[in-house]
């Protein structure tokens, strides 16, 4: 009996010293440019989250009877992407989409069905990770993070504010595709 149970105790040992090294945080350690290879390209992941982006403003819009239309505020923008992980990668980026505002904001009572609004069309794009930045009277904040790194900010105080940052994505030429 002895003798099985040590059998099976190296068997164990053996297969998961076989298995695949995790990182701190439990995700795998696969080389970092394979990842960024399994990943939507930044032109495409871009293209989704401009679709989001859109399709929660007009809920908004309709949903709360927001009377003025949102406008692009720009503030756009590109940097190489942060943390040791994808930092060297050449064709690796994080991009600032444009941010949208909405002259007013949304109030108190209405907040509830927002916050409800952003997650729902967030979700169907992957978006599930949600943190409650500030959550006063008249001045709300929340980030919903996707499995990807970016992050959707929605808030309002004076006006409602839109913005999106991507997480790390290739271009399409570092891909080797078209671009």
């Amino acid at each position: 009996m002895r003798r099985v149970s040590l059998l099976i105790l190296c068997a164990l040992l053996i297969g998961g010293c076989a298995s695949r090294p995790e990182s701190s945080d439990g995700g795998s350690m696969e080389d970092p440019r394979s990842v960024l290879q399994q990943r939507p390209s930044m032109e495409d992941v871009t293209a989704r989250y401009e679709e989001m982006q859109q399709k929660l403003r007009d809920r908004l819009s309709a949903e709360l009877g927001l009377a003025t239309p949102w406008e692009n505020d720009g503030d756009i923008g590109e940097a190489a992407c942060q943390g040791e992980e994808f930092s060297q990668i050449d064709g690796a980026e994080e991009h600032s989409l444009a941010r949208w505002v909405y002259r007013g904001s949304i109030p108190d009572s209405q907040w509830a069905q927002a916050e409800r609004i952003a997650d729902e069309v967030s979700s169907e794009y992957g978006f599930v990770e949600r943190e409650v930045v500030v959550n006063r009277p008249a001045d709300h904040k929340v980030e919903i993070r996707d499995g990807f790194g970016a992050a959707l900010q929605f808030g309002t105080a004076v006006n409602t504010i839109l913005s999106l940052r991507t997480g790390c994505h290739l271009l399409q030429s570092a891909k080797g595709g078209p671009a």
